[in-house]
Formats: C-alpha cells, sequence, structure tokens
C-alpha cells in the first residue's frame, strides 16, 4: 500500500470538498495524511456540514490545519475539532510530499 496525501484547499461548502471526501473512501485502505489549507481550514471547525467525518478521520489518520490560513480567517484553536493539530508554515508539507507520500492529491 503506502503513504496517500491529500491537499485540501476547498471549503466543505465547495463542490470539491465533496470530491475530496469520495478520494478519501477509496483510498481508506491506505495510510493517509490531510493538509488543510487555504479555504480547506474550513473543515476544521466544529459544527460545519462535515466536521463528524473530518472527527472520524482524525482518531485514525493524520489531519492538519495550517496555522496561518486559521489566523487569517478568525479561526482559533477552541473552534477546531478534536484531533486537528495544527502545523505552522508549509515546510512540513513540503518534506512530506517529497519524501513520505507516493501519491498526493491537490483539491
Amino acid at each position: 500500500m503506502g503513504s496517500v496525501g491529500f491537499l485540501v484547499t476547498k471549503s466543505p461548502s465547495e463542490l470539491g470538498f465533496r470530491t475530496f471526501l469520495d478520494l478519501v473512501g477509496i483510498w481508506r485502505e491506505d495510510e493517509l495524511t490531510v493538509y488543510l489549507i487555504s479555504s480547506g481550514v474550513y473543515a476544521a471547525m466544529k459544527k460545519n456540514r462535515y466536521s463528524h467525518t473530518i472527527r472520524e478521520l482524525s482518531e485514525t489518520e493524520a489531519v492538519f490545519a495550517r496555522k496561518e490560513d486559521l489566523m487569517a480567517r478568525g479561526i482559533t484553536r477552541d473552534m477546531l475539532i478534536d484531533g486537528v493539530e495544527i502545523l505552522e508554515g508549509f515546510d512540513r508539507i513540503v518534506v512530506d510530499i517529497m519524501e513520505k507520500h507516493r501519491m498526493v492529491f491537490t483539491i
């Protein structure tokens, strides 16, 4: 199998976010890492349309929300789903894409 990464830039209200969820379903047997960046950080918030899905995903997989994007949108730590980790900058994302994941989807 191997590691699959998802770089999610779409908010839960955008059609592309549904595509992300469909792809997660397909690759669920693999080790997954989800990076919520740009408007994708809205998916890390409690009580969004898909918060239950993100919470369930974070129980078994790594789910990160980029700190700078959270701050730009006024999203604070207490507004996040339990299990979502805050990631600062792009360094870790770039290293993971280049060295950890055998495949990365950008949505």
